[in-house]
């Protein structure tokens, strides 16, 4: 059987094909793009936090059940996980909406 790939990886490989290593580093928010030069040339290992930048910064939710529009992860995660926005009633729609939603990212330990 084969290895399936990590979606990490996945998102990586096709985001750099995308837009090369310069471009993703910015996109990842790095300021420079060595690290994703040597984590795709195999000189030094993905740690988890960056595995976790690449999902959170490049895995889209085709379809927000809320807004109806593609969102990032990372945009997932700040809305859902933050405190209720109670001083806002249109956020507040949302934010309920997100705490049922299947899309909605688990809490970091």
């Amino acid at each position: 059987m084969a290895d399936a790939t990590p979606l990490w990886r996945a998102l990586f490989d096709d985001a750099l094909r995308k837009y090369g290593p310069v471009n993703l580093a910015a996109k990842l928010g790095y300021n420079n793009h060595t690290l994703v030069s040597r984590i795709n040339g195999g000189h030094v290992a993905a740690s988890k936090i960056f595995q976790r930048r690449v999902i959170d910064r490049l895995h889209v939710v085709a379809e927000c059940p809320v807004s109806g529009l593609e969102q990032p992860r990372s945009e997932c995660k700040r809305l859902a996980l933050c405190p209720a926005p109670t001083h806002n009633p249109l956020a507040m729609r949302f934010w309920k909406a997100c705490q049922t939603c299947t899309h909605k990212p688990e809490k970091e330990s």
